[in-house]
């Protein structure tokens, strides 16, 4: 059997490079690292969800997406999920790459992560539904993490962009747990999804040049859910967390990042 030539960017995929165009009479882009929707889950706060996908749309906003956008709870899934949520994953899959198209057709997705969640079905059927959304939407499918490269006006900025793995309860716990993930990352930003939590911080670290010591200074975010309080969440005892997602500004005539919710 002759093999299929796939035509979105799969893994191993090591660099994401990206022209993100400033808009007009601004001396910055933005981008909002989208994820942990939960989407399907009783919990999913989808008002607050569209609200956010209209405003990328109607302010031409480029987005990144961090994984976890669907609930698809399995059999095999911690806990009764399967029963809990709210329609099967295939209708969780296409309901979200509907709302998803008018971004992509307007290329603003920049690229594409896969979650824990949507790891489910590859790992207990080999069907990656991640990739598959990524095929759909037309965009670059990242994979668990992936290095971004974003020019912006004549500066370039360096990001480090996973789903990630942390069980951390508290925002503190969970900006330690980044802090020493983005360790061997010489990077502008890391930004990781998964902890449910809106919270970020900066690392100032130190180099010598040919004659100088110079500071560099690493972006650390958490990039936020859209899962209302209650369920699994209020079952161990995690506490409430604000909602959303980053809006990150790189800056076009200087190099310098600013995080804001």
């Amino acid at each position: 059997m002759k093999k299929l030539n796939d035509k979105i960017i799969g893994r191993p995929i090591r660099l994401n490079k990206q022209v993100l165009v400033p808009k007009r009479l601004k001396n910055y882009t933005e981008v909002v690292f989208l994820g942990d929707c939960h989407l399907g889950s009783p919990q999913f706060d989808e008002e607050r969800f569209l609200a956010m996908i209209s405003y990328c749309f109607k302010n031409s906003i480029y987005v990144l997406l961090m994984g976890d956008l669907i609930e698809l709870a399995t059999r095999y899934s911690v806990g009764a999920g399967i029963y809990d949520q709210e329609f099967n994953g295939q209708s969780q899959h296409e309901q979200m790459v509907e709302w998803l198209k008018p971004l992509a057709r307007k290329k603003l997705i920049i690229g594409s992560l896969r979650g824990n969640h949507e790891e489910r079905t590859y790992k207990e059927s080999g069907v990656d539904i991640s990739k598959a959304l990524a095929r759909e939407l037309d965009v670059p499918f990242l994979g668990d993490a992936c290095w971004n490269q974003f020019k912006v006006g004549e500066e370039s900025y360096s990001v480090y962009s996973l789903h990630g793995r942390s069980g951390s309860k508290f925002d503190g716990t969970a900006l330690l747990a980044l802090e020493r993930l983005a360790a061997p990352f010489h990077a502008d930003l890391v930004v990781m999804g998964h902890a449910h939590k809106c919270v970020s911080s900066a690392v100032i670290m130190q180099k010598v040049t040919r004659d100088s010591v110079v500071e560099h200074k690493k972006h650390l975010v958490i990039t936020g859910s859209y899962l209302k309080y209650g369920g699994y969440a209020q079952t161990f005892g995690l506490p409430p967390s604000k909602l959303g997602s980053p809006k990150v500004k790189f800056m076009s005539d200087r190099h310098d990042i600013s995080v804001s919710w």
